[in-house]
């Protein structure tokens, strides 16, 4: 018997939520146990239900998206959360990743984007939409490190290329083809970036480099 991904939907329109209801139980490996139309409403529904991912909106009455992601952690630390929103601006994407937020989606996104970034998400993996990542990755070798943020850890250039890289979601393949080295030298420099870091998962490498100022 499959496994599904038990999911709970955070938003304030009754059709969004009655349509991804509807889409989320369609699929096989899924299923939606339960509906919030506030923060505060997903805090009691997140005890409730023990979700294994919550789909959060930025935009809602009372709480926000943001301030509620911080409050689901503590009460399920396990949970993923999703954020699904209308906002493109790269401020709201690094205030829900440094919440703890482990994906976001724009609500334009096509069905099978959603899809694969609630899997993903469910997985303990990062996942952005991509305009997002083309937005963070303009900025990637035209930015310095944001002021008044201290670096406690003495990375290598190299280093900060793969954590930067890292931490926009890229597979090993892919930074190796971006930086023009192999797989294995790529494996080399994220290993001792963990080490340095302290970092164990990719969500909290993506964490510490957007904390730190790398992105």
């Amino acid at each position: 018997m499959i496994q599904k991904t038990r999911v709970l939907l955070v938003d304030d329109h009754t059709i969004l939520r009655t349509g991804l209801r509807m889409f989320f139980d369609s699929q096989a490996d899924m299923v939606v146990v339960g509906e919030a139309v506030s923060g505060e409403d997903a805090l009691e529904k997140v005890q409730l239900h023990q979700p294994d991912v919550v789909i959060l909106d930025i935009s809602m009455p009372g709480m926000t998206g943001i301030e509620a992601i911080a409050r689901i952690k503590q009460l399920t630390p396990e949970a993923g959360i999703l954020m699904l929103t209308m906002h493109e601006a790269e401020e709201y994407l690094q205030q829900a990743m440094q919440a703890g937020a482990s994906g976001y989606v724009l609500k334009k996104a096509a069905d099978s984007e959603l899809l694969e970034a609630v899997r993903a998400v469910a997985r303990k993996e990062i996942f952005l939409h991509p305009a997002m990542t083309s937005l963070l990755i303009q900025s990637i070798y035209h930015s310095e490190p944001k002021e008044g943020l201290k670096k406690t850890i003495n990375l290598t250039s190299r280093e900060t290329e793969v954590l930067k890289l890292v931490a926009l979601g890229h597979t090993n393949k892919e930074i190796s083809e971006v930086l023009s080295v192999s797989i294995k030298t790529v494996e080399t420099h994220k290993s001792r970036v963990m080490e340095k870091t302290g970092c164990v998962r990719r969500s909290e490498l993506v964490r510490y480099a957007m904390q730190e100022g790398y992105i």
